[in-house]
């Protein structure tokens, strides 16, 4: 009902309300004129951070895929030794571990053409010597210290020792054979 008397008063007096309200002539063109003469807004240019983040994802991850397959240093943590928990033990494994390097640079450098298929044959057994010694060391930590692992670990290192010097007399004998064969020639 209060509709239709608001609708009433405005149909009557359109005309009037129209003339009061209504926009001086050339007011359109006055306006866009002024909006002609604004200067265009230069829109700044936004960093992409997308863009980067779609280049850096992808080598990131290539550069962590390349360096856990390709590294050469183990990745157990090889902290635990028998010097943890004995340190006569732990001197005899230091000594065995040393015997093992030294025979190993031995063997390298009195490697030739002839004896290379006995020292790959060996080293490769000493590779699967080297593996089980690490495992061995992880028993270690993971049992506390159990004296039967502790046996396992120096019976290995050992055991690499007495490959080495079979393999280093094997090629001794080699090279004192090739030796005395060529002073029989001449």
């Amino acid at each position: 009902m209060m509709e239709d008397k608001w609708k009433k008063i405005f149909e009557e007096n359109k005309d009037q309300i129209i003339e009061e309200f209504s926009l001086p002539s050339g007011h359109e063109k006055r306006f866009l004129a002024k909006l002609n003469q604004q200067t265009p807004k230069v829109e700044k240019r936004n960093f992409n951070y997308w863009k980067v983040a779609a280049v850096m994802i992808p080598l990131m991850m290539l550069s962590v895929y390349f360096w856990t397959e390709f590294r050469t240093e183990p990745l157990t943590d090889n902290t635990t030794t028998l010097a943890s928990y004995s340190p006569e033990l732990g001197e005899a494994e230091n000594q065995l571990s040393y015997l093992v390097e030294m025979n190993v640079k031995q063997i390298k450098s009195m490697q030739t053409t002839e004896n290379q298929e006995l020292v790959n044959t060996s080293l490769s057994k000493l590779d699967l010597l080297q593996k089980d010694y690490n495992r061995l060391l992880i028993d270690l930590k993971e049992s506390g210290g159990n004296p039967q692992v502790m046996k396992s670990v120096l019976m290995n290192l050992q055991l690499q020792v007495e490959v080495l010097e079979q393999v280093l007399t094997q090629m001794n004998s080699l090279q004192e054979f090739k030796k005395n064969s060529n002073e029989t020639l001449f």
